[in-house]
């Protein structure tokens, strides 16, 4: 094989370089290209009014009109989707006081979407002599003009923290049966309580069931249910439901 020469030598290499510079050259100009496509991408999506906010969708209101909801919502109307503080439109229809819970979320182009979860009164209670439901976590959320079907709860106690806490432990307990036992929910004339773990419930026969806290209220029906239809005495405390007594 015939060995090249100088100047064939350098012809060669200088067409390498030259191939290798373009290679470069054409590496940077696709890398600038990739970084100005995603530059202007994040452009269009976090300042242009072409993917702004120009609608709202409302779901799971009743109680409530969408109207209402929209107004409490305050979504900023033409401020970029991804722009948009959803934690803080949760926040704000929270506020409304039959609301219990609210998701907020985007969806592309230009939409707000908030699907609302209303307060559902499971029971009801004299407040300022005012009827008011009272909702599976204690809230106080509207005023009934007369009592409604529901089971009537009466909470005697002037604290504040523990009036809340009984509540909270009436209304979780009156949820409970409401849902696992409305037998027994439907033989209940009122519950009542001063703290969270003095929970009562007076039958509509005269009887009475000591109920303790609302923690552990579904062995609490079994073990109550239980005693009712076997036991025949005046009052039953399922307060430590491994250990129930009866009182004649």
């Amino acid at each position: 094989m015939a060995s090249r020469g100088p100047d064939e030598t350098r012809r060669l290499f200088g067409r390498r370089r030259r191939a290798a510079r373009r290679h470069t050259v054409v590496r940077v100009l696709l890398a600038s290209a990739v970084v100005a496509v995603l530059l202007a991408g994040a452009w269009v999506v976090a300042f242009s009014s072409l993917l702004a906010a120009d609608d709202v969708e409302i779901t799971g209101t009743d109680q409530l009109t969408k109207t209402e909801v929209e107004a409490t919502a305050d979504v900023p109307i033409g401020r970029p989707l991804a722009r948009i503080d959803l934690d803080a439109i949760e926040e704000r229809v929270r506020s409304l006081p039959l609301v219990e819970s609210v998701e907020a979320s985007r969806s592309w182009p230009g939409t707000v979407r908030l699907r609302v979860t209303e307060r559902t009164a499971v029971a009801w209670a004299e407040i300022d002599g005012e009827i008011r439901g009272i909702d599976r976590f204690g809230a106080s959320f509207r005023r009934f003009d007369e009592p409604p079907a529901l089971t009537e709860i009466r909470v005697d106690t002037r604290d504040p923290r523990d009036r809340q806490q009984a509540f909270e432990g009436l209304g979780a307990v009156v949820a409970t049966l409401s849902s696992s036992a409305p037998d027994l929910l439907a033989a209940i004339a009122y519950g009542e309580a001063q703290t969270q773990d003095s929970l009562t419930f007076e039958l509509a026969d005269g009887r009475s069931i000591r109920w303790g806290s609302a923690e552990d209220s579904a062995r609490k029906i079994e073990v109550v249910s239980a005693l009712l239809g076997s036991v025949d005495a005046a009052e039953y405390d399922v307060s430590a439901p491994e250990q129930p007594t009866t009182r004649e």
